[in-house]
């Protein structure tokens, strides 16, 4: 095709053509320039469907995440409520309506469920490969459905907060421990072996039932709420994922 072209050319200078030549040249260029153009236009074609499939990939990981995410909370946020009720009971009943010496080793460990409690802790960790990979996209691209990309991006801010109140009830749980240690019943109470030690301490000690109080503060009235509020919030914004794409 180039050679064509320079045929024409040398064919038109040989006929001493000038006017016709330059017209013709310019005619040539503006051929090249459309041809140009139009590769330009297919290279952004195919790099932007590209893109758009990676966005989609991305999307379908945080959806798959998501999922995950909520088909894992519900028997986390339960095991917190049934917590709560313990912790309510002992907080306006404790021991001091049970008489200690009904308390026996075969009944024992149906008093000492509190005490175990607080020396532990139910951990609910968020899938978040998918948002790991939005952020790196979205640093480098600035194409796709930015809205949802931000909603999303916004929304696992929340895993920031969820985990600096999970890893304060952590430590709290291992100060407990560290507490309770100091006793000579604690061998025995770790073991769930009855010691009438441990139930009279547990019935009579102010600083365990504050202890106690403590841990209801970050465990019921911090992070049960939050573990609430990322499962509404992601049940919404896996509906709007699931819409968009």
């Amino acid at each position: 095709m180039i050679k064509f072209f320079r045929k024409i050319r040398y064919d038109l200078m040989e006929k001493n053509k000038t006017a016709k030549y330059f017209k013709y040249a310019i005619g040539e260029i503006v051929l090249v320039v459309i041809g140009i153009l139009i590769a330009l236009s297919i290279n952004n074609w195919n790099e932007n469907r590209k893109s758009e499939n990676q966005l989609s990939t991305i999307y379908n990981e945080v959806e798959q995440n998501l999922k995950s995410d909520l088909s894992n909370i519900d028997d986390v946020i339960k095991r917190y409520e049934q917590l709560e009720l313990r912790i309510e009971k002992f907080i306006t009943e404790g021991y001091s309506s049970i008489p200690l010496d009904s308390i026996n080793a075969t009944n024992y460990l149906d008093f000492t469920t509190i005490p175990i409690d607080i020396n532990s802790f139910i951990a609910f960790d968020i899938q978040d490969k998918g948002i790991g990979l939005l952020k790196t996209y979205n640093d480098f691209n600035t194409s796709g459905n930015k809205d949802l990309t931000n909603e999303i991006i916004q929304f696992y801010n929340i895993d920031e907060s969820l985990n600096l109140v999970l890893d304060k009830l952590k430590e709290e749980s291992f100060n407990n421990i560290k507490y309770i240690e100091q006793f000579s019943w604690y061998s025995d109470h770790m073991n769930m072996k009855y010691n009438p030690g441990t139930i009279a301490f547990f019935a009579k000690s102010k600083i365990f039932k504050n202890k106690v109080v403590t841990y209801r503060l970050i465990a019921i009235e911090n992070f049960l709420p939050m573990l609430r509020y990322y499962k509404e919030s992601a049940t919404i914004l896996l509906e709007k994922i699931e819409t968009a794409y």
